[in-house]
């Protein structure tokens, strides 16, 4: 891939401290959804991680809202698993545990080889190849472990957000659990040492190669051996890594 690359993952890695809501103004945005989106945004980029706090005073000065529209976000953040509200000690980003962790893989386990299959089976259009050949193309220089891993989390969001785009079921996106997700790859990735970087590389490749061959039960196949070995690396990772943050 070219060398531009590494520019790429700089100007990602500056926009972490982002949190401007997309729409500044808020006009058509309630002040719940504006915190949610910065919230969701914020986490993405790896400006709020597993077990921090969040201060509603820093979040009411921030986007310019009241503390009653805060406190609703919060409680709707709450149920989606994504903050978790504590009586005497506030709000944190929600850290996972082993158990959570796991029954969170087994329900990707369906839904991913559900998205390969159907990546695979959309894969005629050529333009569908160059997609995800580009999507890889990115993720494949994650073999390098000079590079960071938050980079590395942003691109396996997008290696997948291709995979489902291409795939073209309407529902899909809305059904991945996908800020559960990333808040588990931000708590893992750096208990993961650069072998395990390379071995989930490698599978990402079986993966692409099944898909670009439009061999759907080949592509199933790869995605549920990448989950069962995901599986075992959390059921490895030593106990700190689950360690309860609030």
């Amino acid at each position: 891939m070219p060398v531009k690359g590494a520019k790429r993952e700089t100007e990602t890695a500056g926009k972490v401290h982002d949190v401007t809501p997309a729409d500044p103004n808020g006009e058509g945005v309630s002040s719940p959804d504006r915190l949610i989106d910065a919230i969701h945004r914020g986490i993405l980029v790896g400006r709020y991680v597993p077990g921090q706090k969040l201060i509603e005073a820093d979040l009411t000065q921030s986007l310019g809202i009241s503390r009653g529209p805060v406190r609703e976000a919060l409680k709707r953040l709450s149920a989606e698993g994504v903050v978790e509200l504590s009586r005497h000690r506030g709000a944190y980003i929600r850290s996972l545990t082993r158990r959570e962790a796991l029954d969170t893989l087994e329900i990707l386990e369906v839904l991913t080889a559900l998205i390969a299959r159907l990546a695979a089976n959309a894969i005629v259009s050529e333009q569908n190849a160059d997609l995800v050949r580009d999507a890889f193309g990115w993720l494949e220089r994650f073999k390098d472990p000079a590079l960071e891993n938050l980079a590395f989390t942003e691109q396996r969001s997008h290696f997948y957000d291709t995979l489902i785009r291409i795939g073209g079921n309407s529902q899909l996106q809305s059904v991945m659990p996908m800020m559960r997700v990333h808040l588990l790859r931000l708590q893992v990735e750096s208990y993961f040492s650069p072998e395990d970087r390379r071995d989930r590389v490698d599978e990402y490749a079986a993966i692409t190669d099944a898909v670009l061959a439009g061999d759907a039960a080949r592509a199933q196949r790869a995605m549920y051996e990448h989950m069962m070995k995901m599986r075992q690396r959390i059921e490895r990772l030593p106990e700190e890594a689950f360690v309860r943050r609030v």
